[in-house]
């Protein structure tokens, strides 16, 4: 008999109780149209599809069965019914359910004909089934609906035919873990209201808005071969992929998996993929596991470990290796890079386990979190509130730093595998928020992982078999707003030479001025000079470029009360190191209306300090300005006050008072009109000139 899986989404779902004698309804479906992703296909040999609201098989000699893979925890109540309705065929073939099928030839099935029999099956010896087929006056001729269904109480399975009880059988075992239906014969079967009752919970958000339809990207870039593992580029106009067996990777048909490149401006029209070659691709399996905010890092799995790739001006650099070493006994890893490229979340399966089983493929969430000193630390496990008694998938950390998605079969769910998000609460890695289900539309009843979103999070990306080009085909859907990640500033521009203007190879680094701290970095593009970061809201930034030779300059975001996704473009424009060269200290503040520093201050000086340190034998000029309103006496005293405190701070740095001078101008010297308070808070401002080199 010719077997086929399908893996559709899922219709209606309720998981409220209903009445005390029906179990809670997983899945309702009317076949009204196909926008869930029913099997369909057409041969000689045979048809099947959704056609005036029903899904029909036309089934070949020997039968057809199609499946899906449901959630199901076998000890819990569970039941299956659906109208079918033969209208042509062999009267004395089998039609209905099946259920436990592992894929290949064990089953449960509860069957019946249009001549008036009934048949169980189980491959299970401890059934005590003897398969044999049974009378019955129940069965409608053929051409009239009948109604099927079997219901799983409290260890005992009870089988109904057109609402007529037929008989009852203690539960057996499942084989597998597929649902579906079956044909025994020759016939053309419409099937209607299918539905799929399970008592569990899923854990869904408070409110869930529906999704927006999944969309094929298209021929550029979906094959007839495999595209796997998407990951979708911040500003989201890069999508990188894996492409399986094709011959034009570089190993080529025998090549397991190399990484290939399309862009797009608008995510919908997407240029012609193409392989990314050497020395990213191997004639090997390349498991690239996440390219970094501002796109110019590819992080791998390699070993027992991970390696970077960066972005020079002519390619790629070899494999950097970031000393980690941790031993995972799956073959499977999957994982990303955090936004600010100071940690790698990944899965793997080790002896810190939350319910570590020696012999079951069960994998957990594991961090590798970046120190200030640039060195990368040991796997760290993320708790038992994350991380379930199954296998968890996948995860991704979305750019706010916070929202994480990952997929499991450890819990209540659609499919056989979901997507789940979660929050973490703290700045630790351990602590989270329980899971919670993304819900109907972004999951359905087979697998569903490998899930990646750009820094707006309006948009999520994955792979599919659903109505594909070739085997498995790479998606996307608008993500609702209930479930998206916090919302953050993509900030991005080039970095150039404030003299010639052009590309500097470059590193972003970017400070909470409230700590101090630097809380990331990126990387600059030596072709291009072109840099990308992702700040989150709820802080204050400074970043700036740093490059060798060339003053560092410095800007600031007030992102304390950001509500909604935004882009800023912003050039950095570095100013090589010279006599009579001044830079603006866009970073340092003051308590208002006095010379005290605030503590937002400190990692700019800092900067400076280093500058001054790394080139010991330039001096400087500091310069305090104020804006133009009060006292122009008043405001020359306040000036100087404030370049004698930062002249203080430096000193107490370390750097001798013979190289630093300085004196106030008040509002004497402003560079805006002082018409606006944004122009005049520019006019407040303390720079530095070099002297001397």
């Amino acid at each position: 008999m010719a077997m086929r899986s399908i893996v559709p989404l899922l219709l209606i779902t309720c998981l409220c109780s209903v009445a005390d004698a029906q179990i809670p309804v997983l899945l309702f479906e009317t076949f009204d149209n196909n926008r869930y992703g029913w099997y369909e296909h057409d041969t000689p040999q045979h048809k099947v599809g959704i056609h005036n609201g029903e899904y029909v098989i036309e089934s070949p000699e020997g039968g057809w069965m199609t499946y899906v893979t449901p959630y199901m925890d076998q000890r819990k109540d569970f039941s299956f019914e659906a109208s079918f309705r033969q209208s042509t065929g062999e009267q004395d073939a089998g039609m209905g359910f099946v259920w436990g099928h592992d894929g290949k030839e064990l089953s449960n099935t509860f069957t019946f004909t249009s001549n008036g029999y009934y048949r169980i099956e189980s491959s299970d010896p401890a059934s005590g089934i003897n398969g044999e087929w049974v009378q019955t006056s129940h069965a409608k001729k053929l051409g009239q609906v009948n109604k099927l269904k079997l219901e799983h109480r409290q260890g005992k399975i009870s089988y109904y035919l057109n609402g007529k009880l037929l008989t009852t059988t203690k539960n057996f075992k499942w084989p597998g873990k597929y649902v579906g239906f079956v044909t025994y014969g020759k016939m053309k079967l419409h099937i209607d209201d299918f539905i799929l009752g399970h008592d569990i919970k899923i854990n869904l958000p408070s409110f869930v808005d529906a999704a927006g339809a999944k969309e094929n990207l298209g021929a550029n870039v979906n094959s007839k071969y495999d595209e796997v593992s998407p990951k979708i580029s911040s500003d989201g106009k890069t999508l990188y992929f894996g492409r399986k067996f094709s011959p034009e990777n570089i190993g080529g048909i025998k090549d397991k998996e190399d990484i290939w490149e399309s862009r797009s401006a608008d995510g919908k029209n997407w240029s012609r993929s193409v392989n990314l070659g050497a020395p990213v691709n191997t004639p090997t399996s390349n498991n690239l596991i996440a390219v970094s905010t501002d796109n110019n890092s590819l992080l791998f799995h390699v070993a027992e470990g991970f390696a970077f790739m960066h972005r020079t001006s002519s390619g790629w650099s070899p494999l950097e290796d970031i000393g980690v070493r941790f031993t995972n006994e799956s073959n499977f890893l999957e994982g990303c890079l955090s936004a600010d490229g100071k940690a790698i979340v990944f899965v793997a399966k080790m002896r810190d386990n939350a319910f570590y089983r020696p012999n079951d493929p069960e994998r957990d969430i594991y961090v590798c979190v970046k120190d200030q000193s640039g060195k990368w630390g040991p796997p760290i496990h993320t708790g038992k509130v994350l991380n379930s008694a199954g296998d968890e998938y996948s995860p991704f950390l979305s750019a706010d730093g916070r929202t994480l998605y990952f997929a499991t079969n450890g819990r209540p769910g659609y499919g056989d595998v979901d997507i789940f998000m979660s929050k973490r609460l703290g700045d630790d890695w351990s602590t989270w928020s329980t899971p919670v289900n993304l819900g109907l539309g972004i999951n359905t009843v087979g697998f569903d992982a490998y899930y990646t979103l750009p820094a707006s999070g309006q948009y999520g990306y994955m792979v599919s078999n659903l109505k594909t080009i070739g085997l498995t085909d790479i998606i996307r859907f608008e993500l609702p707003l209930s479930i998206r990640p916090d919302p953050v500033v993509l900030v991005q521009g080039r970095v150039l030479n404030s003299k010639t203007n052009q590309p500097l190879q470059a590193m972003i680094r970017f400070d909470d001025l409230s700590t101090g701290k630097e809380v990331g970095e990126a990387r600059v593009d030596p072709k291009t000079g072109e840099y990308r970061i992702a700040l989150p809201a709820g802080k204050n930034y400074g970043y700036h470029a740093a490059a060798s030779g060339f003053l560092s300059v410095s800007e600031n975001l007030e992102l304390k009360n950001l509500r909604e996704y935004s882009e800023l473009t912003k050039d950095l424009m570095l100013v090589p190191i010279e006599i009579g060269e001044s830079i603006q200290l866009k970073n340092v503040f003051f308590v208002q209306s006095k010379p005290q520093l605030m503590p937002e201050s400190y990692p700019e000086l800092d900067r400076l300090v280093k500058i001054m340190k790394d080139n010991p034998t330039i001096e400087i000029e500091l310069s305090g300005h104020t804006d133009n309103r009060g006292a122009a006496n008043a405001n020359l005293v306040l000036s100087e006050q404030r370049v004698e405190a930062v002249k203080e701070y430096l000193i107490e740095k370390g750097i001798a008072v013979k190289r630093i001078t300085g004196r106030g101008y008040g509002g004497s010297r402003p560079i805006a009109p002082s018409d606006t308070e944004e122009n005049r808070q520019r006019n407040r401002r303390v720079e530095f000139k070099i002297v001397k080199k």
